[in-house]
């Protein structure tokens, strides 16, 4: 009996999925997992912001402001594993192979848009949509994009 009083309650998936549906999902549990992401994600493109309006700043100072964003995901990144360790077996499992997922077809995407990169298919695309992926702040919806897929996917296959 002591050992359940003091136990916390395993941490779901769906207390950070906006998207599910579920009444899992809770604000402040996304703010706490998902913070220094958010911060990461803003710190970068405000640094994209001031570096691409001022180029003639100092070298140091911009590479500066370009490695500014590394703090607050590795940040993250530590928050983020400490939540999963904290799910029961299945939903780890399924988090951890989300984020494989996410990870290699971002991956995947990028190595196969470097070759038309080199022919200006793809900044053509940029031009037009207003959306460039060789960035830190594209990298990282992309990732967003690709783990909710995954999450999707990996759910209805353990249902």
């Amino acid at each position: 009996m002591l050992y359940i009083r003091w136990m916390n309650k395993p941490h779901l998936p769906g207390e950070l999925d906006l998207f599910a549906g579920t009444k899992e999902y809770s604000f402040l549990s996304d703010v706490k997992v998902n913070g220094w992401g958010y911060v990461a994600m803003m710190v970068s493109f405000g640094g994209e912001l001031l570096l691409t309006r001022h180029p003639g700043w100092h070298n140091g100072f911009r590479t500066m402001i370009g490695l500014a964003p590394i703090i607050p995901a590795l940040l993250w990144g530590r928050i983020f594993a400490r939540w999963i360790r904290g799910m029961d077996e299945l939903h780890r499992r399924i988090t951890v192979e989300a984020c494989l997922f996410a990870t290699t077809a971002t991956l995947f995407l990028f190595t196969a848009l470097h070759p038309l990169g080199r022919d200006g298919i793809v900044e053509g695309l940029a031009r037009r949509t207003g959306v460039d992926l060789h960035t830190w702040w594209g990298a990282s919806w992309l990732l967003v994009c690709f783990y909710i897929l995954g999450t999707r996917i990996l759910n209805r296959r353990y249902k």
